[in-house]
């Protein structure tokens, strides 16, 4: 019987973290580079960012003692001083959630969220946002995320209104 166990990510991941990252998004659409050149970036990326202690991003996997299964991601930010009482001034923001496809439908993926968002509930959050792939909505939901009424964004390819001179 296999046993799988969540723990924060180690030095020792950053390269096979790097991989999955590629898979994951090469699931979603074409690269833009080859994947030993963004497999190197991504590794030194992470080394400069995932150190636990003094680091806001903190990224949490799923192994099963051979090889990594899965992962989440989660970054801390920081809100401006807020004189209202009690609203907390940090916000979480979880990314790079990955399961591979071998093992999905099995609660991996909810086990990994749930260990993500209680870590951001014990930090004191005040709101965890994310950007929700349509094949990940309901496990979002499950775990008690909901689509905010609230915020606005704006995508690169937008385009901005001018000014007047």
């Amino acid at each position: 019987m296999r046993r799988f166990r969540i723990r924060v990510a180690t030095s020792a991941d950053w390269r096979a973290l790097a991989e999955m990252r590629y898979r994951f998004r090469t699931e979603l659409g074409s690269p833009a580079e080859p994947k030993s050149r963004f497999v190197r970036r991504c590794t030194s990326w992470m080394k400069k960012r995932f150190r636990v202690g003094s680091s806001p991003w903190r990224c949490w996997v799923l192994d099963d003692g051979k090889q990594l299964l899965g992962h989440v991601c989660v970054q801390l930010f920081e809100k401006l001083p807020n004189p209202v009482k009690d609203e907390p001034e940090l916000h979480a923001y979880v990314t790079n959630f990955y399961v591979i496809p071998e093992i999905r439908s099995q609660g991996f993926g909810k086990r990994l969220l749930d260990k993500a968002l209680s870590w951001c509930r014990a930090q004191g959050t005040d709101a965890i946002i994310l950007w929700a792939s349509p094949g990940s909505r309901s496990l979002y939901r499950r775990c008690g995320l909901v689509k905010p009424a609230d915020i606005f964004e704006l995508r690169h390819a937008a385009r901005l209104p001018r000014s007047p001179r």
